[in-house]
């Protein structure tokens, strides 16, 4: 054998994301001078670095390489014992070849983190959610999961209550939230509620929630009704007083001048018609505005409105984008979409005019959405503003991580315009 080489250490122990160097120690026992490649075989080979790669050696001379061991912390790279070679490959003498082993022993770690999915659901008693949790860690770890209810308005359920995620896969428990009590009428109550992730050996992760419990009959029935009413009664008015007498006038002078009198009696028909239809647009109006207690225009223009607020900010600083509403007119907002695609940590704040319409931690959601029954109105020059603080960048999965936080929010609803 022309060629001796040894491992100074041969199990090393070592933490996914760490690096380990293990010295190689090669000596040429041969007649001449010899040139050697150094390879690693095994799992290891993928992350383990050989300096030099390539050495020259005078017969009955030595040298030392080193291996450098720098596992990736990632879920593909299990926990536990992984055996690897060097291969010392003579340049003269490939036949002598020498391959010493050892093993590279992976210790575990624990990442698991969780998101609820909605974080609000709207219903007149029942809501459904999902928790997602997604281990990225190099081990199985064990959940358990549990409900809180801070207001006792609501019986929440949450199916199974111990799971078993594998390392780099995600896993789905499903949520179902009952209210307690029912509404028949009046506007709607939001309920929260959280849900408790306790990974076994790591720390637990608290999620909030809330279902919008909606009344059983719904606030436009009054308002119907109110209508219906009124226009029945126009009806009935319009029968007695303009079309009845009118077909008795019409049969007692038929004999007169039935084409005129006819014609006299559909003209007034028609008109008494127009002012019962114009009188029932006026009180299904007026019905409208007294239901919900605030001033209707006389006359004005709607028009659907949607806007798109969105923040990027740098890491420990805060940035803000703002939607002024024009002059002379008036949005009346039903719908707002929180956008966090990212997954970034922080605090995303919504004002109105300087008062807070919402405030959120970034970390809690990722697309929620918002639809309220009753409209937030912002009268014209008025100020809606997204204020985003950013604390720490998001990871997405499969992409490079962005340098900022970004944050949006989608408004919606309808715009109102004074009629020329």
């Amino acid at each position: 054998m022309t060629t001796t080489a040894t491992l100074e250490q041969s199990q090393v122990r070592l933490d996914a994301g760490g690096e380990a160097v293990v010295p190689l120690h090669i000596r040429n026992n041969g007649q001449l001078v010899e040139g050697y490649r150094l390879e690693v075989v095994g799992t290891p080979a993928g992350w383990t670095v050989v300096e030099p790669a390539e050495i020259s050696l005078y017969p009955g001379d030595s040298t030392t390489a080193t291996l450098a061991f720098k596992p990736p912390r990632s879920p593909a790279l299990p926990a536990g014992e992984l055996p690897f070679g060097v291969r010392v490959v003579p340049t003269e003498h490939p036949r002598d070849t020498v391959v010493p082993e050892g093993v590279v022993e992976v210790l575990p770690f624990l990442e698991t983190t969780a998101e609820l999915i909605p974080r609000t659901s709207h219903g007149r008693r029942t809501g459904k959610h999902q928790v997602a949790i997604d281990n990225r860690g190099n081990v199985p770890v064990q959940v358990l999961l549990a409900t809180t209810d801070p207001t006792s308005a609501l019986d929440a359920t949450v199916t199974p209550e111990a799971m078993t995620v594998g390392p780099g896969t995600a896993a789905f428990a499903n949520v179902r939230v009952r209210s307690v009590k029912r509404i028949w009428r009046g506007a709607s109550k939001t309920h929260p509620f959280g849900v408790i992730v306790t990974p076994h050996g790591d720390q637990a992760v608290s999620l909030e929630g809330s279902h919008v419990q909606d009344a059983v009959l719904p606030r436009w029935l009054l308002k119907a009704l109110i209508a219906l009413l009124a226009l029945i009664a126009l009806l009935a008015a319009l029968w007695f007083l303009v079309l009845k007498p009118t077909i008795k006038s019409a049969a007692k002078d038929a004999v007169k001048d039935p084409l005129a009198k006819a014609s006299s009696q559909a003209a007034a028909a028609k008109q008494a018609a127009v002012a019962a239809q114009q009188q029932a647009a006026a009180a299904q109006q007026q019905a409208g505005a007294v239901a919900s207690g605030k001033p209707v225009p006389a006359a004005a223009l709607s028009a659907p409105f949607s806007s798109r607020l969105s923040v990027l900010t740098a890491p420990g600083a805060t940035a803000s984008a703002a939607y002024a509403v024009p002059a002379k007119q008036t949005l009346q907002l039903t719908d707002l979409v929180f956008e966090n695609p990212q997954g970034d940590f922080g605090t995303a704040t919504l004002t109105q005019d300087g008062t807070t319409l919402m405030s959120m931690a970034l970390e809690n959601f990722r697309e929620p959405d918002y639809h309220f029954v009753s409209p937030i109105v912002v009268n014209g020059g008025g100020v809606l503003s997204l204020s985003v603080t950013c604390r720490a960048v998001g990871q997405p999965p499969n992409a490079p991580k962005p340098a900022t936080c970004d944050t949006a929010v989608l408004l919606g609803g309808t715009m109102l315009t004074p009629a020329p």
